[in-house]
């Protein structure tokens, strides 16, 4: 057997499948559904008060800049919208149901949620100065791209450590020492989950091309390329859990560099200028992941 076909078969022969909480799948839902009011998202929501109460802090906690105590999700779904509200419910469910996955010398959880909170919002960034509709959408895609390698932490841990030394030995990126030791990449491992999940075909095509996308898919892959460049931004950033350090230069990539025939308008936003503002962001993703993981450090203490 092929290696690739092992761990493709490991994979379907695995019958307990970690699962996101109910309220992400009935958000999902709700929000596919154009009749959806706030009330509806907001009374979903006020079913589960210990994701009421996690929701409230973050958003009270300074990452949103509000001047004003926010009291009831309510008045939350109003000033954020019901979009930034699913980021959110997103976001903790993940963490939440990947979150005692064990690491080693190589693995760092915390690294990796920084990594996915920091490339959600690149992503989100990048789409709104490009003005696209519904730019939000960019940050689930970004926050989302690389959970396949925590499906590959979490199921083949000895194999993967083999993956991390064979990238830091061949001085490779992480991704081509998956492809080279397993013959199985974390964008496969990622859409495999994606589709236990059934989420959204869109968000599941970006998991699984990411790293695939070719300058004549751009166009038509517009949110799969902006995380592609997104990943790139925040590994040269050295956010992430690669073994080494990104050496090629984003200006070199053709994937930016037909981004910037397709929208002429990221030409006139120098690279240094763009990741000056990024870098505030960055700043962002990183309390954002801080936010989300005290909540399981309380959790634990009080059950100790």
């Amino acid at each position: 057997m092929e290696k690739r076909e092992y761990f493709i078969s490991e994979l379907e022969g695995i019958k307990e499948v970690p699962t996101l909480p109910q309220i992400a799948f009935k958000l999902i839902a709700l929000l596919s559904d154009t009749n959806s009011s706030m009330r509806e998202i907001s009374d979903l929501i006020q079913d589960d008060p210990p994701l009421v109460a996690k929701i409230l802090r973050i958003v009270n906690s300074g990452y949103y800049h509000i001047r004003n105590e926010v009291k009831s999700i309510r008045q939350a779904v109003v000033l954020l919208g019901m979009e930034e509200i699913r980021n959110l419910i997103f976001a903790l469910s993940v963490f939440s149901t990947f979150y005692y996955i064990k690491g080693n010398k190589y693995f760092d959880f915390m690294k990796f949620w920084k990594h996915s909170a920091a490339t959600g919002k690149v992503t989100m960034v990048i789409a709104n100065y490009l003005g696209l509709p519904h730019a939000s959408d960019a940050f689930i895609h970004g926050l989302l791209h690389d959970f396949g390698r925590l499906t590959l932490q979490l199921y083949f841990r000895d194999e993967y450590e083999k993956v991390f030394e064979y990238g830091i030995e061949k001085g490779v990126p992480l991704y081509q020492a998956e492809l080279e030791v397993m013959e199985f990449g974390h964008d496969e491992a990622g859409a495999w989950l994606a589709q236990k999940w059934n989420l959204p075909s869109d968000l599941t095509e970006t998991i699984l091309k990411h790293h695939k996308i070719t300058p004549d898919e751009v166009e038509k892959m517009l949110i799969p390329s902006l995380v592609y460049v997104a990943d790139c931004i925040t590994n040269i950033w050295g956010v992430g859990i690669e073994p080494l350090p990104r050496l090629k230069s984003l200006e070199e990539d053709e994937i930016w560099l037909k981004l910037q025939e397709i929208y002429p308008k990221l030409k006139t936003f120098p690279l240094e200028e763009m990741t000056r503002i990024f870098d505030m962001h960055l700043e962002e993703a990183e309390l954002f992941a801080e936010q989300i993981s005290q909540y399981h450090r309380l959790a634990e203490d009080t059950s100790a």
